[in-house]
């Protein structure tokens, strides 16, 4: 038989306190351990969020300085597909916006994409003379030009009684006038600002006349033809030109100019005649001196230039004082003339331009006095259609070729001129 022990009631508690201490001792380290663990995992966490928005950031940069470049491109081109100036011509159009390129793919990212090649401002130097573009600052603009105009007149004049309308007694005679007119023209230009220049002009003429006339009377019909020509230096003329306004804010570009032409020139009443006073030779000048004075305008509007201008041409008087055909000519006043011209140029390219146009000249009665007689002329209309075209050889050099058609009596039949402006 197996008796079994007790504790005495007196040691009870202390081993079951000891029994927990023990207990304690041997869980806590593993708490703490767990605990280590985890501080570390949450510091790892937040070291990558760390990272991540490092990288973050870093990208949206990198994206930010690759949408400038884009933009920056796309103002360059916007810029060279608005085109040039009033004094460079028109371009494209200007509220078109350059096309949208994406990134090249091979570059680094933020790199700005290469710069597109720029291509030489569109020029329209096809515009009539003295409405073109001033000469640059500080240079030379040499224009040498070959002219040639010819002209045709038609007068019948009837002397005589009209019985009845149909039937004329008396002499009709009838005038054919053919002259041609060839210059060599040298002209310079120099800029003195970017908005002033100067000009001067010096024309070498050859003229020639050529008429005929057909006197038809009551008992007879007779015809005559004269030949006459003349060669030496036209009328020089000098002049300038001022740009007013830059041409901002959608304003036209406003240029004053200003001429005094002398009378270099053989003039009418200077030339060769016979004891009847008829010509022998041709005039080559005006005879008198002058002044003009006006302004002109040009206006972009893409893809054209619209021009006009409007002068005023003053002709000094003067006194003849001489026997002619014996009728003495004492004070002769010239006819004065308003001109205007309108029309528009366009740059086909960076080389070729044409343009198109209208010349209306209004010319005053001339008054002449002959012995103790006033005679007055009649005012003429003078109208001619114009056409321009220009190639530029290089940016210094080009060859021009204006025209001009008279749609008007009065007016030339044609006027043609082959110029080649250099600038220097």
């Amino acid at each position: 038989m197996v008796v079994a022990e007790h504790a005495p009631p007196g040691r009870t508690f202390p081993i079951c306190l000891f029994s927990a201490l023990i207990f304690l001792l041997s869980v806590m380290p593993a708490k703490a351990q767990d605990a280590r663990a985890l501080q570390q995992q949450l510091k790892e966490i937040t070291d990558e969020l760390k990272a991540q928005n490092s990288r973050l950031a870093e990208q949206d940069r990198l994206l930010k300085q690759q949408q400038s470049a884009i933009e920056a491109q796309q103002d360059q081109l916007a810029k060279l597909n608005s085109g040039g100036n009033a004094r460079n011509g028109p371009g494209t159009n200007p509220g078109a916006s350059g096309p949208s390129l994406p990134p090249n793919p091979s570059a680094p990212v933020g790199e700005a994409p290469p710069k597109p090649p720029q291509e030489p401002p569109q020029v329209v130097q096809s515009l009539p003379r003295g409405i073109a573009v001033l000469t640059p600052a500080n240079h030379f603009t040499f224009q040498p030009s070959l002219e040639y105009t010819q002209t045709t007149s038609n007068r019948l004049v009837f002397e005589g009684i009209v019985i009845v309308p149909g039937i004329n007694l008396g002499e009709v005679t009838a005038t054919t006038d053919d002259r041609s007119i060839v210059s060599a023209v040298l002209d310079l230009r120099y800029g003195i600002t970017e908005k002033f220049e100067v000009e001067a002009r010096l024309p070498f003429t050859f003229s020639d006349d050529r008429a005929t006339f057909l006197v038809q009377g009551p008992q007879n019909t007779a015809t005559q033809s004269i030949y006459i020509s003349n060669t030496g230096i036209g009328d020089m003329e000098f002049g300038a030109r001022y740009q007013i306004n830059s041409g901002r804010d959608d304003w036209p570009v406003f240029v004053a100019n200003s001429r005094f032409k002398l009378d270099t020139g053989t003039g009418p009443f200077d030339v060769a005649r016979d004891l009847a006073g008829i010509a022998r030779s041709v005039p080559l000048g005006s005879g008198f001196m002058g002044l003009e004075g006006g302004f002109s305008a040009l206006k972009l509007s893409d893809p054209v230039v619209l021009y006009g201008s409007a002068n005023f041409i003053y002709q000094i008087p003067k006194d003849i004082n001489k026997i002619i055909g014996n009728v003495p000519v004492g004070h002769v006043t010239p006819s004065n003339s308003i001109n205007a011209t309108m029309g528009f140029g366009f740059a086909v390219n960076p080389d070729f331009s044409f343009s198109m146009g209208y010349e209306h000249n209004h010319i005053f009665p001339q008054t002449t006095e002959l012995g103790t007689t006033i005679q007055t002329t009649t005012p003429l209309e003078v109208g001619a259609m114009t056409l321009g075209m220009a190639y530029r050889l290089n940016p210094t050099l080009s060859i021009n070729a204006n025209f001009e058609f008279g749609v008007t009596a009065a007016a030339p039949d044609v006027r043609a001129v082959f110029s080649v402006p250099v600038t220097f």
